[in-house]
């Protein structure tokens, strides 16, 4: 389930890399004391690891950049969208939205202009999707007695592979039940749809670098995981804004 946010304003300056500010914001929506803290420092949890399951866009709407101060300047109005398999999340969310007009980010006032929910049903096994923010993949191996993070792209056999493994694991966190072997043995395979192949997209986030890619894909697999994939993002640091798409 998502909610799609437009909101108006007269200016928005941010830093390029604003993910934590708008991760942030939406836990700050959250005005359950018991339940935020649960996604902010829990989450669904499956063999030691933790799932938040939910993710949110890039926001979108007239921007400038500015490279020397290394920040990006909206105008007018941005949209941002908040997506989560858990509708408590959503409707949280939504209730402080509709019930207060004015927010701020950094210090900046923005007003709510329209929200609307989205709850896409996925029956079929293949979609295409674009993506509203970068997708990752990574494993982390030790070399030298240090850990290092090795990002894999859409090209290589690891990106699919791994994705499925994500997804049968938030599948797993969430619903606490057993996995049929039909879920879990369906092919899985996510490519690049469009031939001049994803886009490699550097974020930093806080003091993290984090490499994603934006573009367009073709994903088979079990409907189940396809739609917990839709909802709370597909690959890794879903909570800190990648891996959201929207089915084209």
């Amino acid at each position: 389930m998502r909610l799609n946010v437009q909101f108006s304003l007269n200016s928005l300056i941010l830093p390029l890399n604003y993910n934590h500010i708008i991760q942030a914001f939406i836990l700050d929506l959250i005005d359950n004391a018991e339940y935020r803290n649960f996604i902010h420092n829990e989450g669904f949890s499956y063999n030691k690891r933790k799932y938040k399951l939910f993710s949110f866009s890039r926001l979108s709407g007239k921007f400038s950049l500015n490279q020397k101060d290394k920040t990006i300047e909206f105008s007018d109005n941005v949209s941002l969208k908040i997506s989560s398999h858990d509708k408590n999340l959503i409707q949280y969310c939504a209730d402080s939205l509709l019930f207060k007009d004015d927010f701020e980010l950094l210090g900046q006032k923005i007003h709510v202009e329209k929200l609307e929910y989205d709850d896409l049903e996925i029956k079929s096994d293949k979609i295409k999707v674009k993506t509203l923010s970068p997708i990752t993949i990574y494993s982390t191996i030790v070399q030298n007695s240090s850990k290092k993070t090795i990002y894999f792209s859409p090209s290589e056999d690891q990106f699919s592979k791994l994705i499925k493994e994500n997804l049968i694991k938030k599948y797993l966190a969430y619903y606490d039940s057993y996995l049929s072997k039909k879920i879990s043995n369906d092919e899985f395979v996510i490519k690049e749809a469009d031939q001049k192949g994803s886009k490699m997209i550097i974020t930093k986030y806080k003091n993290f670098i984090i490499k994603g890619w934006h573009g367009v894909f073709e994903i088979q697999g079990n409907p189940s995981l396809l739609k917990i994939g839709y909802d709370s993002g597909f690959g890794a640091k879903n909570s800190q804004g990648f891996g959201l798409v929207e089915v084209i």
